[in-house]
């Protein structure tokens, strides 16, 4: 007989119910764990084959032994529960961190020092060529627990302090998502891990995403450069994410003597480009 619910305790509970019987005297196996996704995705309840049940040797004591079989799974289960979400904890919020940080023999870890921004500058000097299979082989792992299509095609690096990530598959929209919400997601848990772990950065690239945007914002800021070179200065609409990123690299290329900077108002950030104020104003 197979229970399947939304976790093992659950299971146990259930089969427990319909054998009439304590937990602590089921005999059964597990046959998938529970599994609490992914952004959302890849969510799997617990499934047990129940084989049966401890048959009570002493009919004179059942009455007792119910009730300290009882007293037993109440505490059982509460000790359960507790190791149980500690463990979904642990596999959901620290999975990559525990890939990476598991010793290889063929790689050298560096420390884990965290910066605080895209555009600080580091004075230590990095071969980011050292890392580049040992994060692509984490990548690959990560990937292989998804239950959709989903390959990394390229690790390289981009520049000094930035690496190339290219994932493409079958179910790379998934992997997108409606507005970008998942591509966000993923991108910023890439970003935690690298700079905390390598100092260097992830530029991502999911399909073609990220080309289709690099290419809607370079057509959004041919507007305001002309609007720059007419009255110089531009306020841009509210962006977030990799389109607040991309537009401020373009706009600090395009205008390496102006004033180019995120201003925040509430929950909406967006880019200004100015003169710089001179001392006397």
């Amino acid at each position: 007989m197979n229970i399947e619910a939304k976790d093992l305790q659950t299971a146990l509970i259930e089969a427990s119910k319909q054998l009439e019987c304590s937990v602590i005297d089921l005999e059964y196996e597990v046959i998938q764990h529970a599994k609490a996704g992914f952004f959302g995705l890849f969510k799997k309840n617990a499934i047990i084959s129940i084989k049966g049940h401890k048959k009570n040797q002493k009919p004179h004591h059942e009455k007792t032994k119910k009730f300290q079989n009882e007293k037993f799974s109440k505490h059982a289960q509460k000790n359960f529960e507790k190791n149980e979400s500690k463990k979904e904890y642990k596999d959901g919020a620290q999975k990559l961190s525990e890939e990476v940080t598991q010793p290889k023999e063929h790689y050298k870890v560096k420390n884990d020092a965290i910066f605080d921004s895209f555009h600080k500058e580091f004075s230590e000097e990095k071969n980011i060529a050292l890392y580049i299979d040992e994060i692509k082989i984490s990548l690959e792992n990560l990937l292989a627990t998804f239950d959709f299509d989903i390959k990394v095609i390229q690790v390289s690096i981009w520049d000094e302090n930035c690496i190339l990530i290219k994932l493409d598959g079958e179910d790379a929209a998934l992997l997108i998502g409606k507005e970008a919400h998942r591509y966000k997601a993923f991108s910023y848990l890439l970003y935690n891990w690298l700079s905390a772990k390598y100092k260097i950065q992830p530029r991502l690239e999911i399909a073609q995403f990220l080309e289709n945007q690099t290419q809607a914002i370079e057509n959004y800021l041919k507007i305001l450069i002309e609007k720059v070179e007419n009255t110089g200065r531009v306020q841009t609409k509210p962006l977030d994410g990799i389109w607040l990123k991309l537009a401020l690299e373009k706009l600090r290329e395009r205008f390496p003597d102006k004033y180019v900077a995120i201003k925040q108002n509430d929950d909406q950030r967006y880019i200004v480009v100015n003169d710089f104020l001179k001392k006397n104003e």
